[in-house]
């Protein structure tokens, strides 16, 4: 007969339960700027369309025109979106910072699990709600919705796989395994993720293996790696080419250079664009050293990493590890050209904020004799959420010019001609002072 959760229990969750509701409120407040702007990007006018054609033919699902790749439950997601909320934007934008406030439940968790310190995990999981290291760019964009899905199903099969590994001994066809085998079977559905989660499998696996005693490569990773290894092969086959081909630039700088760039853009997210022209004279002061800004913060990244390898606890290492992981797939790929449409970093900072908050937490414990200096380390996880804030607001305008652009009027009016035709209807291209 199962058991009934003893008070303690009873007392965890019902903190959890509150705590989610803190990050949804925290969500809803933070980015409220953006629930009054429009589809501005010229995915979501694209996914609008896929919409459109996923009603008349469900084999739609499957397409890879957007992303050249087959991804069916993004758009399987979208589809019902665009179902259940039409052309009303704020509904999708409001899906999304949900979404967002799960994944950053979903970060509390992991960390949670791994490391068993709720300060820890709490601040974690706040950074990340405040978009720290990524700075929202998925979030308040109505297409983004794929990059929030990925990410919570990558959060959901770590914590699974961690569980079973951990609670279960690495079983096969237990509770947590099953869980999962069925989040991995989502994330291979979804966008191309497969390598990042089985090198996070590998490197849990490495940095665990005295508590689980278990191999690196255990029979759980040879499964995975196989199943996955299987999917790939008929996606290539059905697809008969390889996604982003035309994207892929493999040289001796080319990877270093990407790697440098992905890292220094979590901690120093002023780079040349319009943003920085119209931010105001204090930024363009700041950039005048861009460069030798950049310099100094990528040889900080480099020497923590070093010596939080030697030094740093398990957990420390594991999360050091899985944003060099993270990001490492997309540093095969043309950096680019705009630096704000770095999404990747979504999933990346998740590494950056655990690292952050223990430092954080850890200091402040240091100082526990001091009443008002061991207060003195949260200055800095406060000031990443500021510069969070003033990058959401800068996107925030930017964004709205761009909704009323000419550039976007193509595939506008591509959309709504099918629009008209399925609500049988005149639909007129709105013009550029128009809300759509």
């Amino acid at each position: 007969m199962p058991t009934e959760p003893t008070p303690r229990k009873r007392t965890t969750r019902i903190k959890e339960v509150a705590f989610f509701g803190l990050l949804t409120a925290l969500g809803l407040a933070f980015f409220s700027l953006a629930r009054n702007n429009s589809f501005w990007h010229g995915d979501d006018w694209n996914y609008l369309i896929q919409a459109l054609e996923v009603e008349t033919d469900w084999r739609q699902l499957f397409s890879s025109r957007l992303h050249e790749t087959i991804q069916p439950l993004p758009n399987l997601i979208f589809f019902l979106e665009f179902e259940a909320f039409g052309l009303n934007a704020a509904s999708y934008y409001l899906f999304n910072v949900l979404v967002h406030s799960v994944n950053a439940f979903l970060v509390y968790f992991l960390v949670r699990t791994l490391l068993q310190d709720r300060a820890i995990a709490v601040l974690s999981g706040l950074l990340f709600e405040f978009a720290v290291g990524n700075y929202g760019k998925s979030v308040m964009t109505v297409s983004g919705s794929s990059d929030l899905v990925i990410t919570a199903l990558t959060l959901l099969t770590m914590i699974f796989y961690v569980k079973n590994e951990l609670e279960e001994n690495g079983a096969i066809w237990e509770r947590n395994f099953n869980l999962c085998l069925l989040f991995f079977t989502l994330c291979l559905l979804s966008k191309t993720s497969m390598f990042s989660l089985l090198g996070l499998m590998v490197a849990f696996n490495l940095f665990f293996r005295e508590t689980t005693g278990r191999k690196i490569f255990d029979r759980n990773v040879v499964l995975f790696t196989g199943f996955a290894l299987a999917v790939l092969v008929v996606k290539l086959a059905i697809q008969r080419e390889v996604p982003g081909a035309s994207d892929i630039e493999v040289t001796w700088w080319s990877i270093p250079r990407n790697f440098a760039g992905y890292l220094v853009r979590m901690v120093f997210p002023i780079h040349s664009s319009t943003l920085v022209a119209n931010a105001g004279a204090p930024v363009r002061f700041i950039y005048d050293f861009a460069t030798a800004i950049r310099v100094v913060i990528l040889l900080c990244i480099i020497s923590y990493s070093f010596f939080g390898f030697i030094f740093g606890n398990r957990v420390i290492r594991f999360f050091i590890a899985w944003t060099y992981i993270v990001v490492t797939p997309f540093c095969f790929f043309r950096f680019p050209a705009d630096w704000l449409d770095i999404r990747f970093l979504y999933l990346v900072s998740v590494g950056f904020d655990l690292i952050l908050a223990s430092g954080t937490v850890l200091a402040a414990r240091l100082l526990y004799q001091h009443r008002w200096r061991r207060m003195l380390p949260y200055l800095i996880p406060v000031f990443f959420v500021m510069l969070s804030y003033f990058v959401l607001v800068q996107l925030d305008e930017n964004y709205e010019y761009k909704a009323k652009a000419p550039g976007l009027n193509k595939v506008k009016a591509s959309f709504y001609e099918m629009y008209s035709r399925r609500t049988a209807t005149h639909e007129t291209l709105p013009g550029p002072g128009n809300r759509n």
